[in-house]
């Protein structure tokens, strides 16, 4: 089984684990090869570490944009039809702009009557349905504008003689919508067209770092503890490869925790006002909860099947493809527990799948055991996904009042993990050539070459020890916020 899940990383952890200490260290690898690299280290430290969950569902699985630009920009593109909101309406001298109940019957007997509406979005000839959908009027001619409204002349579409309006669909801010269109023979009206254009989103990149340093004595300390590869059988005990790997851990947590929580921190004009020891601006992207939109954030004190069922329906409403519905839900151990209890008692509605994650290269990735998916009605697909970040209380201090654990371990936050024409709805953005730098500034020692013996070797410093440093500039990018939520304990 071992040699089944390393095949294709085998390079890479006999590497970490053993011939890497005395001749090529992990740094000097990512130096070279960042690239064919990055994503290898994100499956690894995704798959078996259990703690860089985001990192290995965009990176790991080939969702990385490269840019060459700070800033990148996006469209979300709404639906093309809508609803519009009625300010006034007349009949008869009559008219009707509050919410107040009329006796009148506008449209009986087939008399026209007027509607002023905040927008031009329908032509002569389309069949309006009011918010009740009884209720529905044909358009007669072209409509003309009053200020900023527009007013259109209406009839009852049925064209019986009783048929009438209700005032109460015609009070101000209640709205009409685009049923259809109809004609008579040899007509030369139409209805029109409607444009939206989409709106832009913008976000930045991050730059992180982190370094550790390492002494000349304690690269060559041997531990009481080692380090086993299990493919190989190899053993290492040097604190060197254990250093190198605890700062490789804390790195990816970090990235993680920055990409989950990061707040934007440009003004409206694009300028930062946050600068570092250089006098140089420092530049916020968006983490992913930023990016969620306000409206698809629930609050809930215990879960329901009810909130949960509705919760779900709203964000697969807004995804129309009905195999682009697929959602990943990461949560803590408190959120994990609340979704079992709920998703066992809708256990008819909800079947349990294998889960299967495809990379970049095409490659089935089995996570039995990781992941758990449900697959629900409407082609509703609910992976679940324990999130460690959620629990730590050394960050999430706010704890339940009742059961003592961190609320944020409460926090479920579904991504839609869905594709559209082939991309993915959640993708990593990396600085070309900078998503993963790794180098060393050497003393006394250096990685992968060990203790200078010459006068002739030349280092950088003279430390007797060297650095070694990490720096990555990145983000992430939520195509269409409003197919994603959360929701939120609010038990304070």
């Amino acid at each position: 089984m071992e040699n089944n899940v390393l095949n294709t990383l085998q390079l890479f952890r006999t590497k970490f684990f053993s011939g890497l200490v005395d001749e090529n260290m992990l740094s000097n690898a990512l130096v070279t090869k960042p690239h064919q690299i990055s994503p290898v280290i994100s499956y690894i430290f995704g798959r078996f570490d259990q703690g860089n969950i985001i990192d290995f569902i965009t990176n790991g699985t080939g969702r990385t944009q490269t840019i060459e630009n700070r800033e990148y920009d996006w469209d979300v593109m709404i639906e093309h039809d809508k609803a519009i909101e009625i300010r006034a309406a007349e009949w008869k001298g009559a008219a009707v702009t509050t919410t107040s109940a009329s006796t009148d019957v506008p449209g009986i007997n087939g008399t026209p009557f007027k509607l002023w509406l905040a927008e031009k979005w329908f032509g002569p000839g389309a069949i309006l349905a009011f918010d009740d959908k009884d209720y529905q009027v044909r358009v007669v001619g072209e409509p003309y504008q009053d200020g900023d409204e527009f007013v259109y002349t209406v009839v009852v579409a049925d064209g019986q003689e009783a048929s009438y309006i209700d005032p109460q669909q015609m009070a101000r801010g209640k709205q009409v919508s685009r049923n259809g269109s109809a004609y008579e023979e040899y007509s030369d009206e139409a209805d029109i067209v409607n444009y939206q254009t989409p709106f832009k989103l913008r976000n930045q990149l991050t730059t992180m770092r982190m370094q550790y340093d390492i002494t000349g004595d304690a690269y060559s300390s041997v531990m009481v503890i080692s380090f086993k590869d299990p493919s190989s059988g190899k053993q290492t005990m040097y604190w060197s490869v254990y250093q190198e790997w605890v700062a490789m851990r804390q790195w990816f947590e970090r990235i993680d925790r920055q990409t989950m929580y990061s707040e934007y921190n440009a003004r409206t004009d694009g300028s930062v006002h946050v600068f570092g020891t250089n006098g140089r601006p420092v530049y916020i992207g968006a983490g992913l909860l930023q990016q969620i939109a306000p409206a698809n954030r629930v609050p809930y004190t215990t879960l329901s099947l009810d909130t949960l069922d509705s919760f779900m329906s709203d964000l697969s409403y807004n995804v129309l493809g009905m195999g682009e519905r697929k959602f990943l839900a990461l949560t803590g151990e408190m959120g994990m527990k609340e979704l079992d209890r709920v998703l066992r008692a809708k256990a008819t509605a909800y079947t349990l799948i294998d889960t299967h994650f495809v990379s970049g290269s095409g490659q089935d990735l089995a996570l039995s055991g990781q992941f758990t998916t449900y697959k629900g009605l409407n082609g509703v697909e609910l992976t679940i996904k324990h999130f460690p970040i959620y629990d730590n209380p050394v960050y999430n201090r706010k704890l339940h009042p009742l059961t003592g654990k961190p609320l944020e371990s409460y926090r479920m936050t579904f991504i839609d993990f869905g594709m559209r024409d082939g991309e993915s709805n959640i993708v990593k953005v990396v600085r070309k050539d900078r998503e993963l730098s790794m180098w060393y500034t050497g003393g006394s020692v250096a990685p992968g070459a060990g203790h200078a013996k010459s006068a002739s070797t030349l280092r950088s410093n003279s430390r007797d020890g060297y650095q070694v440093h990490f720096l990555s500039e990145q983000g992430i990018m939520i195509k269409d916020p409003t197919t994603s939520g959360e929701l939120y304990c609010d038990a304070e």
